[in-house]
């Protein structure tokens, strides 16, 4: 049996187990570049008041928003299923 330093059992993790969560994690980062659009729509205290044109641009902000919303929750159960499976796995 191989041993850590503190004479634990090495969990066995197979290359897919790593490239499973590794696709995960890749998904979550692909909103890296599309939550600034939404923080800087946010944040501008310095609008003009355009009613019609804040109401487009609402919408679609919370349109994205909701896109968002719904990929990271299922990124993040799944990421959580994946890390209890890595958990569970046995010990080489």
């Amino acid at each position: 049996m191989i041993q850590t330093e503190n004479k634990q059992p090495v969990k066995e993790i197979s290359h897919q187990d790593i490239y499973s969560l590794y696709d995960s994690w890749e998904q979550l980062q692909s909103w890296q570049e599309v939550l600034p659009v939404l923080e800087k729509f946010f944040e501008d205290e310095n609008r003009h008041v355009n009613k019609q044109q804040i109401a487009r641009k609402y919408y679609a902000c919370s349109q994205v928003f909701m896109l968002f919303y719904l990929d990271f929750s299922q990124t993040m159960q799944r990421m959580e299923k994946q890390l209890l499976e890595l958990r569970s796995k046995k010990k080489v």
